[in-house]
């Protein structure tokens, strides 16, 4: 029987990823220990956080609804603690597999910003490594697949023998200093490791009901700025946003990028990206989510000088954070190993389904508590 620890669960990555798990359970009718870390929050345990917070009725996918209750109390084990100070039970032996998610996602350059990634992403994963690097036998490590920096051209999968990294914030930089640092440690405690990396992450696109995420973040922020700007300021006048004309966003909705974490954990190459072969047009990207909140727009190729009061905001909150993915140069992705893993899964079209990616957080303010649904059995 196999024993597996999932930190992050509370994401939206991880959630799916739990999904995932139990709906393997399922199907193949197998049995498993799934301990998951989760940190108390004020008041809040952590096994009340995985009912509110992962296993609201808003989020759960239907496939699992019939039997997750059920399977929750049968093979899922809260660890309640910080990802840098916990205990992993004795009874749950020498030979876990761990999917790594918990993260900080935050794109800025400011020194609060490197604080918090220093602290999270890099000091808080290291303690967490020394805790689980005599207990395993399989990690999956999710980074990102920004941890190369800013590139122009094919993207392969091997990051590690590059050396002309060209990062554009302290999470991309952090990310590439673990991966580095925990593949040595696989190699130095004789356990399998593959860094997984997620592109840009979207709601779902194969699992009912679609469009649904956990977290609303990235593309999204700059829908909720305009949506929430145009409240107070209906006349905002045209916007001047910052883009590559000819670049593209490679967008992966979050049930594909969970079904691939979960079988990373059978393959032996060190690194996958988990992107689709088909980038979303940014300049398509952008007038969607503008047109939904009713504003005006002008691509510019830089960030204007002459700003006006709402540019100066935008450029200053969520601007700051996402123009120079905007204005990347040109790339792709060339998605050959995650396209072999997941053979038997229809790649999602994020292109022709963009739209409605976005409208449905845009519809629902962003907030699942908005979301109206039949009571899952």
């Amino acid at each position: 029987m196999n024993t597996i620890l999932i930190t992050g669960v509370t994401g939206n990555i991880g959630s799916h990823v739990l999904y995932e798990l139990l709906f393997d359970l399922y199907s193949t009718n197998e049995e498993a220990t799934i301990y998951v870390l989760i940190r108390k929050q004020n008041a809040t345990s952590g096994i009340q956080r995985l009912v509110n917070e992962v296993f609201s009725k808003q989020l759960i996918p239907d496939k699992i609804a019939p039997f997750y209750k059920a399977y929750l109390e049968k093979y899922v084990k809260v660890i309640e603690g910080e990802i840098n100070s916990f205990t992993i039970p004795e009874e749950a032996g020498n030979q876990l597999t761990i999917y790594h998610l918990a993260a900080s996602v935050n794109l800025g350059n400011t020194e609060k910003a490197k604080k918090e990634i220093t602290h999270i992403n890099y000091m808080n994963t290291k303690a967490f490594f020394d805790i689980i690097k005599t207990r395993t036998k399989k990690l999956v490590f999710v980074s990102t697949a920004f941890s190369r920096g800013e590139i122009e051209g094919g993207i392969t999968d091997d990051y590690h023998a590059q050396t002309d990294f060209d990062f554009r914030n302290f999470y991309e930089a952090y990310k590439m200093k673990v991966e580095k640092q925990v593949l040595q440690i696989a190699k130095d405690y004789n356990f399998s490791c593959t860094i997984a990396r997620p592109s840009v992450v979207s709601g779902r696109l194969l699992d009912a009901p679609k469009f649904v995420s956990n977290r609303y973040i990235v593309f999204y922020a700059i829908g909720e700025f305009f949506k929430k700007i145009k409240q107070t300021h209906p006349d905002l006048g045209t916007i001047r946003v910052a883009i590559n004309l000819d670049g593209g966003v490679n967008i992966v909705p979050v049930d594909y990028v969970a079904k691939a974490i979960v079988r990373a954990s059978k393959i032996k190459e060190e690194q996958i990206n988990i992107t689709l072969t088909q980038n979303v047009p940014t300049k398509q990207v952008v007038e969607s989510i503008l047109k939904k909140c009713e504003v005006k727009s002008e691509f510019v190729s830089e960030e204007p000088k002459d700003k006006s009061a709402i540019e100066k905001i935008f450029y200053k909150t969520v601007g700051s954070q996402l123009v120079k993915y905007s204005t990347s140069k040109n790339h792709y992705f060339e998605s050959k190993l995650i396209r072999e893993l997941l053979e038997d899964i229809e790649e999602p079209d994020m292109v022709n389904n963009f739209s409605a990616v976005y409208d449905f957080a845009h519809d629902i303010n962003f907030n699942n508590k908005n979301i109206e649904v039949e009571q899952k059995l």
